[in-house]
């Protein structure tokens, strides 16, 4: 099971409109690094962690140094994937809205609709 995190555009809080973010590393990210961000939709942070990684290119000495400090940066941008991408969110106007917890994006959805319903039945 998985947490995700509503984020709808303001003004319109229905669950066609949100955007869900899983709430967990990304596999992706820790794979390709900043690359990885951009391919998940963060451009600004995945632009920026690619800047340190060029500085990190330029000023650490190449060989094994380098490869633990990049190796690191790889975990820790894998890691917050999922903060990153809700501040990019929330830099493009979008709100936060509830957590919700199920097995895939879907499910999550389906529960979050479930929610949102009104509790007493329309005759």
């Amino acid at each position: 099971m998985t947490f995700y995190a509503i984020w709808t555009p303001p003004g319109r809080h229905d669950v066609v409109h949100a955007t869900l973010v899983p709430q967990r590393m990304s596999w992706l990210v820790l794979l390709l690094g900043w690359p990885g961000l951009l391919a998940r939709g963060c451009p600004i942070a995945g632009l920026m962690a690619g800047g340190v990684a060029l500085v990190a290119w330029a000023v650490m000495p190449h060989g094994l140094p380098l490869l633990v400090v990049l190796a690191a940066m790889h975990v820790l941008l894998a890691l917050c994937a999922a903060d990153l991408r809700g501040w990019e969110l929330g830099l493009r106007g979008l709100t936060p809205g509830p957590v919700v917890m199920a097995r895939d994006a879907d499910d999550a959805r389906l529960r979050l609709m479930h929610a949102a319903a009104p509790s007493t039945p329309i005759a």
